[in-house]
C-alpha cells in the first residue's frame, strides 16, 4: 500500500511542475508577445540604453571617438544586442517547453522531444515575425527566426545535456551500490 501513496504523491508532484511550467510558458510568450508589439521606436530606445551601457563597458573613450566612429560602433553593437535579445527570450521559451515536455512519458525519446519542441519553436518564431509586420515600423525577419529557432535549440540541448548527466550519474551510483553489497 505505501507504494501506491507513493506513486499518487509523485504524480501530484508531477501534474504540480506541469502546471507551474505550462503557467511559465504561458506568461513568457505573453512577454515575447508584448515586446513584440512595441513600436519601432519604442524597441529602438529599450535597445538603445542597453546599446549604450554595453559601449562604455567596451569603448571607456567613446565620447573621444569621431562622430562616424562613434556611430559605427553603436550600430555593431545595438545589432548584437537586439539579435541577442531574440536568442535570448527563446532560449528561455525553449527551456520552459522542454522542461515541460520532459514531464510527460509518451513524448518518446530524447529526438522526438527536440524536434517537437523545435517544431513549437519555430512555429511560434515565425507567428511572432507575422505578427510584427502589423506594427508600426517594425518587419518580418527571416533571419530573426533563424536566431530565435537556434536559441530555442541550444536551450533543449542544454537541457538533454543536463538528463544525460543525470542520467549517467544515476547509473555510476547505482553500480557502485550494487557493488558493495555483492
Amino acid at each position: 500500500m505505501p507504494l501506491k501513496n507513493n506513486r499518487l504523491h509523485t504524480k501530484g508532484k508531477v501534474l504540480g511542475v506541469r502546471m507551474v511550467l505550462f503557467c511559465l510558458i504561458l506568461w513568457w510568450m505573453i512577454t515575447i508577445f508584448g515586446f513584440s508589439s512595441a513600436t519601432a521606436t519604442e524597441s529602438s530606445s529599450l535597445s538603445d540604453k542597453i546599446t549604450e551601457r554595453i559601449v562604455k563597458i567596451i569603448e571607456p573613450d567613446f565620447s573621444e571617438l569621431s562622430t562616424e566612429q562613434q556611430e559605427e560602433l553603436f550600430n555593431k553593437v545595438s545589432f548584437c544586442v537586439r539579435k541577442t535579445g531574440h536568442f535570448g527570450e527563446y532560449a528561455i521559451l525553449g527551456l520552459l517547453v522542454g522542461g515541460f515536455l520532459l514531464t510527460f512519458d509518451w513524448i518518446g525519446q530524447k529526438i522526438r522531444r527536440i524536434l517537437f519542441s523545435e517544431g513549437f519553436g519555430i512555429l511560434y518564431a515565425v507567428t511572432d515575425e507575422f505578427h510584427q509586420g502589423f506594427v508600426d515600423g517594425r518587419s518580418p525577419q527571416v533571419r530573426d527566426v533563424i536566431i530565435d529557432a537556434l536559441g530555442f535549440l541550444l536551450a533543449l540541448c542544454f537541457i538533454i545535456l543536463l538528463i544525460s548527466i543525470h542520467q549517467v550519474r544515476r547509473k555510476n551510483s547505482k553500480e557502485k551500490e550494487q557493488n558493495l553489497v555483492s
